[in-house]
Order: C-alpha cells, then sequence, then structure tokens
C-alpha cells in the first residue's frame, strides 16, 4: 500500500479552494487575507493532517469523508444547526460542515467511510452495518481523554509510517478508537461492549497460543480458551493484533520465534539437525527454512553451519 505525503501552501484563495476541494470534499471559501498551509501522510486508508491558517477564513464544506478534529477555540464549526469549537475532538461524517479558522493550528484524522465501515463491520460482527454517527462530541470525557492519546501518538509516529507495519498499527489504533469514542446511531453501549469483549478474547487467546505453542494445539482450542468461536476470534484478531494476524498466523509466528532460539542456543557441530528443530515445534524442515529465511534473511542450515 502506498504511502500518500502532501505538503501545500499558498496565500492565493483560488489555489487554496482547490487543495481543499481535492482533500475534503466540495467547498466555497471566504476570506480576505489567508495564507493556508497544510502537511498530509498516511495510505488509502486513513490519513494525519496538519493544517496551519495565517489570517482567516470561512468555509462551506460538503465532506466526503469522516473527519475527527482537534483544534483551539480559533476553530468555529456548525452542522445542522449545531455549534461549537474544536477545544475537545470533534467528528463530522460526510455531508454539510460550515466552518471559520483565524489563526488557527489544526490536527485532522481523516478515514474513509467505506474503509471505517468495514473495520466496523469486522468489530461487531454486523456485514450489513450502515455506519452513522449519532453526533459530533465524544461520548464520554474518559473516552475523549482516550481518543487524545490515540491521536497524539499517531502524529507522534509521523516520520515512521513509511513501515508497512507502523501504519497498520496507526490505522487500526484511529479506527478502533474513533469508533470507541463517537456512538453510532445504534446502541452505543452494545457495541461498546462488543469491543470490550473481543479485546478480552484477543488477550486470553494470544497469552494461550503463547503458554502452550509447544504443544499440538488448534485454533479451536485457543477459542475455547478465550470464551468465543473460532469466526469470532478470528475477527478479534484481526481487529486487535498487528499487522491484521489471524489466531494462525498469529501461532505460526510464535513457534517460529521459539524455533529462532532454537537454532540459535544449538552447537554448531551438526548433532542438532534442521528437521529435529522443525518437529518440534511443528513445521516441516523445508516449511521451517522457507520462513525462517524470510523473516530473519539466513537459513537455519546457515546459522548450524550444515
Amino acid at each position: 500500500m502506498t504511502v500518500l505525503e502532501e505538503h501545500f501552501r499558498s496565500a492565493d484563495l483560488g489555489e487554496a479552494e482547490a487543495y481543499i476541494r481535492r482533500s475534503y470534499g466540495n467547498v466555497q471559501l471566504d476570506a480576505d487575507d489567508l495564507v493556508f498551509e497544510e502537511s498530509s501522510t498516511g495510505d488509502e486508508r486513513f490519513g494525519l493532517r496538519r493544517l496551519q491558517v495565517e489570517g482567516g477564513y470561512s468555509a462551506s464544506c460538503e465532506l466526503e469523508a469522516v473527519i475527527v478534529v482537534q483544534s483551539d477555540d480559533r476553530y468555529e464549526w456548525e452542522v445542522d444547526g449545531v455549534r461549537g469549537t474544536a477545544e475537545a475532538p470533534v467528528l463530522f461524517q460526510p455531508g454539510t460542515l460550515d466552518c471559520r479558522l483565524q489563526d488557527a493550528r489544526v490536527r485532522v484524522v481523516a478515514l474513509p467511510v467505506e474503509v471505517l465501515t468495514d473495520v466496523a463491520r469486522t468489530v461487531y460482527n454486523d456485514d450489513t452495518l450502515t455506519l452513522r454517527f449519532g453526533g459530533t462530541a465524544p461520548s464520554t470525557p474518559a473516552l475523549s481523554r482516550a481518543w487524545r492519546s490515540a491521536a497524539a501518538l499517531a502524529f507522534d509516529t509521523e516520520s515512521l509510517l513509511g513501515n508497512d507495519l507502523v501504519r497498520a498499527s496507526v490505522f487500526r489504533s484511529l479506527a478502533v478508537t474513533t469508533l470507541e469514542t463517537f456512538a453510532a446511531v445504534e446502541d452505543a453501549r452494545v457495541r461498546r461492549e462488543t469491543i470490550a469483549q473481543q479485546q478480552a478474547a484477543y488477550r486470553t487467546a494470544v497469552a494461550f497460543l503463547e503458554d502452550h505453542a509447544s504443544l499440538p494445539i488448534t485454533i479451536d482450542d485457543a477459542a475455547a480458551a478465550a470464551g468465543v468461536g473460532s469466526a469470532a476470534l478470528d475477527r478479534a484478531f484481526r481487529t486487535h493484533s498487528v499487522p491484521g494476524r489471524t489466531p494462525a498466523e498469529h501461532l505460526t509466528a510464535v513457534r517460529l520465534d521459539a524455533a529462532h532460539a532454537d537454532i540459535l542456543r544449538a552447537p554448531v557441530d551438526g548433532t542438532v539437525t534442521v528437521a529435529e528443530i522443525a518437529s518440534r515445534w511443528g513445521f516441516t524442515e523445508t516449511g521451517l527454512t522457507r520462513d525462517h529465511l524470510r523473516s530473519y534473511g539466513t537459513t537455519p542450515h546457515e546459522l548450524l553451519g550444515l
């Protein structure tokens, strides 16, 4: 997945309007003295945007994505007759947003509706869900703080977003935290409980897989230990693991790490074979060689001097 990075700065109203239209949706600007600057990074799943305005402008924008904005009292907004500022995180979904900025610094997290909907369908186990939020404000002050923390961590890791694993982790954190923080039109309490249950099942299953990796366990065993079905456990892993591993992929990774540790501890005299270590951790010799080379850049045979 391609990393998308862009920096824009202009004092020309027409250029600023064209940029906002391309980045956010159809817009009309009204400004006399304006310098508009924005830096953005992310990929097709999310965007992190730092916006700075020198001077002021008013805008009416037809948003195309879900965005969460955090700024100060110099960012004023209105949606469907409701007005506010962005001192606390505020969520805007596709539709008309009227706003006014005056010498403001703004942080924006953008999540395409279809991407956030896919995450919600996985989290809530509802393949027919149509995602719609019931308001702009976080459900509770505690959830507002949680979203601030997730966003701060995301912006702090901007320089690392070229790494696929970091980017996947940031996206997953922002998407799930947004779903937790802002109430959907449906029963928000039930949805929060669903997320909490998934997190608990995920943590229990991870501990089970890591504690029993040397035994002939199955994913059904891990699901039973977590008190959920195999399909539910798969959804929990796809939502909460990094980089979106399935339970089977996580177990393979744990066993590969253990096999690698055994290889490093083994004497380099031919008394321990690759086949022996592979069998101990549930691999064929060919499978261990392939996976070890992919993960560690060398084969077990090379490390054992064979």
